[in-house]
């Protein structure tokens, strides 16, 4: 005896209304995704909220990848869980922090994203062009230079990498860096690896920088490819970038307000 065909045309249609309502917030939600900054005075609370990709959805909500951690961190941990809904005609998200610390955000008429157990942390839509001048120049106290500290430049390069030679032509050979008067007070440490597809080993590194290099890799530093900048002040982590356009628009600005803190300092 043949089935009802009724419940199955049922069935059907309740499965392309579920996938509808899921495409549906799944696109309200996707808006979302890249740089999300709440600056502070004080630099150890400014927060970066950085939204990657969608991971699912369905009818009710949608689960996110996000990175999340202070402006001025080595890097930016995984969030532990990030959830958005639709509650009364607005996004609402659900955030798990790395630490596990638990904060809902609430998307505001501006645009901007609210919490509301903590007025003081508001993320304004921005970019890592935006977070990397507020690093530069917002650092932890420890890596505010003063008038006895070592600023130090490690540069990390190979002789086989064009973007490398281009960097040591204008900064070095030009003198853009080793000819300004920020030069006299900065250490400079060059490392050239064998060659630019060689991975970067800590046995590249100098004896006495290793150990420094050891704990800032275990705080998320990666030395992925040439040329790799790392700024130190007073062995601390100051900046980082890899590639000449990330030097000039992070790493360089922040070299550059490291010799004023030093040059201001009584």
């Amino acid at each position: 005896m043949p089935l009802p065909r009724l419940p199955l045309v049922v069935l059907a249609l309740v499965a392309a209304s579920a996938a509808a309502a899921s495409e549906a917030i799944e696109k309200r939600v996707e808006p979302l995704l890249g740089y999300w900054f709440s600056p502070a005075k004080d630099a150890a609370a400014a927060r970066v909220l950085r939204i990657t990709n969608v991971i699912f959805a369905d009818r009710d909500a949608v689960e996110l990848a996000a990175q999340y951690g202070p402006a001025s961190a080595v890097a930016w941990d995984e969030a532990r869980e990030l959830t958005a809904r639709v509650q009364a005609g607005r996004i609402v998200l659900d955030l798990v922090t790395p630490d596990g610390v638990r904060r809902r955000l609430a998307a505001a008429p501006d645009g901007a994203l609210e919490v509301a157990a903590d007025p003081k942390l508001r993320f304004a839509r921005s970019s890592l062009a935006e977070i990397h001048r507020f690093a530069a120049h917002n650092p932890e106290p420890a890596a505010r230079a003063g008038k006895d500290s070592v600023i130090e430049l490690v540069y990390i390069g190979a002789n086989d990498c064009s973007l490398c030679r281009r960097w040591e032509a204008t900064y070095l050979g030009q003198g853009k860096l080793a000819g300004s008067p920020d030069w006299r007070h900065l250490r400079f440490s060059e490392i050239k690896l064998p060659t630019l597809t060689a991975p970067f080993r800590r046995e590249d590194l100098p004896e006495r920088l290793r150990l420094r290099f050891d704990a800032l890799m275990a705080d998320g530093l990666r030395i992925h490819g040439v040329p790799s900048f790392v700024l130190l002040v007073n062995d601390q982590y100051r900046a980082q970038a890899l590639g000449p356009a990330a030097y000039e628009s992070f790493v360089h600005i922040a070299l550059r307000a490291a010799v004023q803190e030093k040059l201001k300092t009584p």
